[in-house]
């Protein structure tokens, strides 16, 4: 260095300058030692398509139903979702995003393919399910995740027969070198009563927890993602049997900015029914995948709420009111946590 002219010695100087601080961006743009992947599930609330389905009873989300469902509510519905997903998949964007409440492919390629989305090159994997009303789950994932295999399980009555209900949406995929399990779930409402509908949901607990206990007792470091609306809260008999032995951990949300009490309201209530659960392999110091410190999150932001007159505070922006379009974004919140790679 001595022995350089001082020509020389600026070039050397200024270069090692340049290497530092592309090392250094390097490191913090996720591409160093710790990799954000940002996991997601949403109720999108009724996202239907605008055409007849002859093979169901149930088409009032159609020009010609009761809610008179156009082609530019519908496209104005992707946009909102679209803003929603832009607002929370951060500088990164999202890895995997569990949705529920939406009726066909249509929707998702409108949502994916011609929104800003599609600079993202998301990825989805849907299946039709037996619903009544037409509405299933799907998981929607970007480039970070490889789908290996995908499956649905359906929740049968004591005769073994399938009843008429959303499916268990299953996929194995990779993240990075890692091998991920995921479930999308959305179980039965309560609108149906309270009584009948506890004995379905608690039947979609038994199913998961067959699933999820065969994978953990072939491989005991299993990564395994739950996800979705379960219309139960964490102390609900639903829950609780899928977490008492402790190899499923419930990850309980906190709102980001306490504009909210959970992830929906009814009346002066706010319930927690949407849920991500764990496997225990990722408390584990062995594991390369850990949950950021943030944990679950409820995302809160006050475009997605509106004042509520009659309960005080604030409610969800929904689609719809009733029959009445609203224009809204969806009766739920999403939630969200960050999967770091080590």
């Amino acid at each position: 260095m001595k022995n350089l002219n001082p020509t020389l010695r600026l070039v050397f100087v200024i270069s090692m300058f340049i290497i530092s601080i592309n090392v250094n961006l390097l490191s913090q743009s996720g591409n160093g030692s710790n990799t954000k992947f940002r996991i997601v599930f949403y109720n999108l609330e009724n996202f239907f398509d605008t055409y007849v389905d002859s093979t169901l009873s149930y088409n009032e989300f159609t020009p010609q139903g009761d809610l008179h469902w156009t082609m530019n509510k519908f496209k104005q519905k992707a946009i909102n979702t679209y803003k929603v997903f832009q607002a929370i998949s951060g500088w990164d964007g999202i890895t995997l995003a569990g949705v529920c409440e939406v009726e066909s492919k249509s929707v998702l390629n409108q949502l994916l393919y011609n929104t800003p989305l599609n600079a993202m090159s998301y990825r989805y994997i849907h299946y039709d399910s037996p619903d009544m009303r037409g509405i299933d789950v799907a998981l929607i994932y970007g480039k970070p995740f490889k789908p290996l295999h995908s499956q649905v399980y359906s929740i049968r009555d004591d005769n073994g027969l399938e009843i008429g209900t959303r499916d268990i949406l299953y996929v194995k995929g990779l993240l990075s070198d890692d091998t991920i399990h995921v479930f999308v779930n959305h179980w039965t409402s309560r609108y149906r009563g309270l009584l009948e509908s506890n004995s379905l949901r608690y039947k979609f607990s038994k199913l998961l927890k067959l699933k999820t206990d065969s994978i953990q007792d072939l491989i005991s470091n299993a990564n395994i993602i739950v996800m979705g609306d379960f219309n139960d809260q964490s102390h609900d008999k639903s829950l609780i049997h899928l977490t008492n032995d402790y190899r499923l951990i419930n990850m309980n949300p906190t709102p980001i900015e306490n504009n909210s009490g959970g992830t929906l309201k009814f009346k002066s209530d706010w319930y927690i029914f949407d849920h991500i659960l764990i496997s225990n392999s990722f408390k584990s110091k062995e594991n390369s995948l850990m949950v950021s410190d943030d944990g679950l999150l409820i995302f809160d932001k006050l475009f997605l709420l509106e004042e509520d007159e009659r309960y005080l505070g604030y409610k969800p922006y929904r689609t719809n009111l009733g029959y009445k379009y609203h224009g809204g974004y969806s009766d739920h919140l999403p939630i969200y946590f960050d999967l770091i790679k080590r």
